[in-house]
């Protein structure tokens, strides 16, 4: 039998089109459609579906030994990433991970190797959430949500499994490990924020309004990375900001468009939230980060580096002469990623920082930023953009 599923995505069009090419491959099987997979157990199991002499009228051929052997495209393997894995077979570490670092690093790998990637899907234990996270991705097309309970006593594991070409096991395991909620990644993904507690910020408090505009309130940082049980499964927020009135208020993104820098807001020559802030954080076109090359990654292979946010931005290739824990020096235009700035100097495993020297060579990242004049070029035209 032949399970046609997804159909509720395409036309009936698409569905006549596909079953017609399913039934010149073959023709005795029945076609049931079905969308997520919605099919009961008795009608896959125990039918019988295999019939050797109905096989040897498709394909007369089928027994014969000297039919030319299979061709297998050996770049093509699979890759699991399995916290329950016996430990000698276990390429990762164990614990929950941080949602936002395990998304940016699912979208990274579908948007950068989205080509090469037949399927991936997993499923996944994240911080602060009673539910499993389940995904699946077809090339470039991802779907995924919080879904069905963690049950008591089953343990709380992650699994990921990527089939496609030119996988590279060691920098996904690396990858994996740099997303899990662990002090150590966590006080990195911190120190990548704009503000840190203590910092006066303005904040947005309410939308935009025909009349009265934006209204924007000054306030003192007093929490980041800041998890209330009336958030959102996983969620984490970057800031929890107390206001003159001695009211609290939880930022959920750190974008200008939400908080800035105190006075940033609203300044004479007319420059958006966003603009303000940037500016003051980063008034420079480019910016330096020092980047630690991860454990299991050595010359000519590549690994990403979190700035701005945390986000998932740079795919950095070592050079020669470096390997797992080489310091390297990035320089690429701000704008090219998306207004990173450093926040405390953040230094770890994959983790970029802005730094005025450092020990290793230029790096060449996604943006071909691998020497100070392309860099200054770079710059140039990205403040052209941003200027039109």
């Amino acid at each position: 039998r032949l399970l046609l599923n997804k159909t509720d995505l395409v036309t009936e069009a698409d569905l006549a089109r596909i079953e017609a090419r399913l039934r010149g491959i073959n023709a005795f099987a029945p076609i049931r459609r079905c969308s997520r997979g919605d099919v009961s157990v008795d009608s896959v199991l125990n039918i019988h579906g295999f019939d050797l002499q109905r096989a040897l009228q498709t394909n007369p051929q089928l027994l014969n030994p000297e039919n030319a052997p299979t061709q297998h495209d050996k770049t093509v393997t699979s890759v699991s990433l399995d916290q329950g894995a016996p430990r000698h077979m276990r390429t990762v570490q164990k614990g929950d991970l941080d949602f936002e670092l395990a998304t940016d690093f699912l979208e990274y790998i579908a948007e950068s190797q989205g080509e090469d990637i037949y399927r991936m899907k997993g499923v996944l234990a994240v911080a602060h959430s009673q539910q499993k996270y389940i995904y699946h991705a077809v090339h470039m097309t991802f779907s995924g949500g919080f879904e069905e309970a963690w049950q008591p006593g089953e343990p709380r594991e992650s699994k990921m499994v990527f089939i496609g070409k030119g996988l590279d096991e060691q920098f996904l395991a690396s990858t994996f490990n740099n997303c899990l909620a662990t002090p150590e990644n966590l006080t990195r993904k911190a120190s990548t924020l704009r503000f840190k507690p203590g910092d006066a910020v303005e904040c947005r408090t309410t939308g935009f309004d025909a009349e009265e505009g934006e209204r924007w309130a000054a306030g003192t940082v007093v929490e980041v990375l800041h998890r209330a049980d009336d958030m959102a499964p996983g969620e984490v927020a970057p800031y929890r900001v107390r206001l003159e009135d001695g009211s609290e208020l939880t930022v959920l993104t750190d974008e200008g468009s939400e908080i800035v820098g105190a006075n940033s807001h609203g300044d004479e020559d007319g420059e958006e939230a966003g603009e303000g802030c940037e500016a003051q954080a980063a008034p420079q076109q480019q910016q330096q980060f020092r980047v630690q090359v991860p454990d299991g990654v050595h010359a000519g292979q590549a690994f990403p580096a979190t700035v701005g946010g945390g986000h998932l931005i740079f795919q950095i290739t070592v050079p020669p002469g470096h390997g797992p824990g080489s310091w390297l020096t990035v320089t690429a235009p701000v704008e090219a990623t998306g207004g990173a700035r450093a926040g405390g100097g953040a230094e770890g495993s994959g983790a970029a920082a802005a730094g005025n020297s450092a020990e290793g060579t230029h790096a060449r990242t996604t943006h071909q930023a691998a020497s100070e004049g392309e860099a200054d070029h770079e710059a140039d035209e990205a403040s052209k953009r941003h200027k039109a």
